[in-house]
């Protein structure tokens, strides 16, 4: 082979060498690069779940002031097996609430000794007791306003009085307590004489969904004594609503 020939095919393996080298750079270049966003991924996502952590550990403070002593030692964002452990009445096994299932929730409930009943609410994706309703029944609605004076001797004055026309298909009047990130909820369905009552705890955005979803206004402060009655078509046409 002549030395021209092998000038040759020299130039083309430098070239080639050279090419090879642009190309392994780029791809240690490109790995190093993703690598340093997949550890930043992890620390935001490590980072929120501190924050979430965190938030549920404020809120579980919170709700251990606000959930009534008939339920004393359950605080949200506990376990089911921390509820449990407070609560061993609880059911055995989840509900459908009032004939409904609920996306990423699973229900638990309980016969109370006032005979009300507890509905605990429980998030799939973290364990956490998300929200806590207490159903129970007024004997008429004379008896409103001493329930409210009990409540206002609990909570203090309410933070928010609300009429709320799409209660699944009903009217209902609503009182909040708002307490740093955690809300006290009062629903007051008054129907045939008698008055159905669920207390609702839960974080704030929690409370703020079901007011929307519920079509919530500002009550008049003309109307503020003027609960909305349902009406039997109204009540025979009602879903269920969180």
């Amino acid at each position: 082979m002549s030395r021209r020939s092998l000038t040759q095919i020299g130039l083309v393996l430098a070239i080639l060498g050279v090419g090879v080298a642009s190309y392994w750079t780029y791809q240690s270049k490109q790995a190093e690069e993703e690598n340093a966003r997949e550890l930043a991924r992890q620390a935001e996502a490590e980072e929120r779940e501190r924050d979430l952590d965190a938030r549920w550990g404020r809120i579980q403070e919170e709700s251990a002031e606000l959930i009534p002593r008939l339920l004393e030692g359950v605080r949200l964002g506990q376990s089911l097996a921390e509820v449990r452990a407070q609560r061993p009445q609880l059911g055995a096994s989840p509900i459908e609430q009032q004939g409904r299932v609920e996306p990423g929730m699973e229900m638990y409930e309980e016969e109370l000794s006032n005979g009300g009943r507890a509905i605990f609410a429980f998030e799939r994706a973290t364990g956490r007791l998300q929200r806590l309703q207490m159903l129970s029944l007024l004997p008429s609605p004379e008896a409103i306003t001493p329930h409210l004076t009990a409540m206002h001797d609990q909570y203090g004055s309410p933070t928010g009085v609300w009429d709320c026309p799409m209660t699944g298909g009903v009217p209902t009047r609503r009182f909040t307590w708002r307490h740093g990130e955690t809300t006290v909820s009062d629903v007051f369905l008054v129907y045939g004489g008698r008055v159905s009552v669920t207390l609702y705890i839960a974080p704030n955005a929690i409370i703020l969904r079901s007011l929307r979803m519920s079509g919530c206004r500002p009550a008049d402060p003309a109307e503020i004594g003027q609960f909305p009655v349902t009406t039997p078509e109204q009540m025979m046409g009602s879903e269920p609503t969180p």
